[in-house]
């Protein structure tokens, strides 16, 4: 015959273990709720409707975002490191300064979304629109923006060296000073660009005007 006080000393001790992680799950979700500073790295956050949610600073490293609605929300200084993006509303948000490096936006909406000196480096931005939006002074180094709408974004200044414009439709955007160095743009289109004071594909400035096409 079993001790029942032993029983009931491990009834009480499964009771306490259950309500303890019952209490770390609360608190873990509690600080991923959409506010400012949210803490988010890795988690599920897929189909959700944040839409004009204040997510400044946030830490979503890893986070699963595809399909989720950020449209007008503040992801300023965010940490979106490696997160998955895809299919992701970010119409009209505000990123500004944000770190998407190696993040996944493929077939993500950006228009008209606010992306100056955000750190897209390495990251996989095919099929995206970014169709006016601010891209001025953003590191745009080695992501992959094949087949990218682009059309009337601002690119002042940004760095796009080894990037993949392959097929993007850049149509008046604006590169001035920006830097193309070494990036592909097999039939991309470049339609009323303005190209001057941006350093070239092979790495030559552009000549004042440059509009379309960059005079040597």
């Amino acid at each position: 015959m079993k001790n029942p006080l032993r029983l009931i000393i491990r009834t009480l001790t499964l009771v306490a273990m259950c309500f303890l992680f019952l209490l770390m799950f609360e608190q873990a979700w509690a600080a991923c709720e959409p506010k400012i500073n949210a803490q988010c790295e890795g988690a599920r956050l897929n189909r959700l409707d944040w839409r004009n949610a204040n997510l400044a600073g946030g830490n979503f490293r890893n986070a699963n975002l595809r399909h989720t609605n950020l449209a007008g929300a503040d992801l300023k200084g965010a940490d979106l490191r490696g997160a998955n993006l895809q299919f992701a509303r970010l119409e009209r948000s505000d990123l500004t300064g944000a770190n998407l490096e190696g993040a996944d936006l493929r077939w993500a909406n950006m228009e008209r979304s606010t992306l100056a000196h955000a750190r897209f480096v390495g990251a996989q931005m095919s099929k995206a629109d970014l169709e006016d939006a601010d891209i001025s002074g953003a590191l745009l180094g080695g992501a992959d923006l094949t087949r990218a709408d682009l059309i009337n974004t601002d690119l002042q200044r940004a760095d796009l060296q080894k990037a993949r414009l392959d097929g993007a439709y850049l149509n008046y955007a604006n590169l001035k000073a920006a830097n193309l160095s070494g990036a592909s743009a097999r039939r991309a289109r470049f339609i009323g660009v303005r190209l001057s004071g941006a350093t070239w594909l092979d790495g030559k400035p552009c000549k004042t005007p440059s509009i379309g096409t960059c005079n040597q």
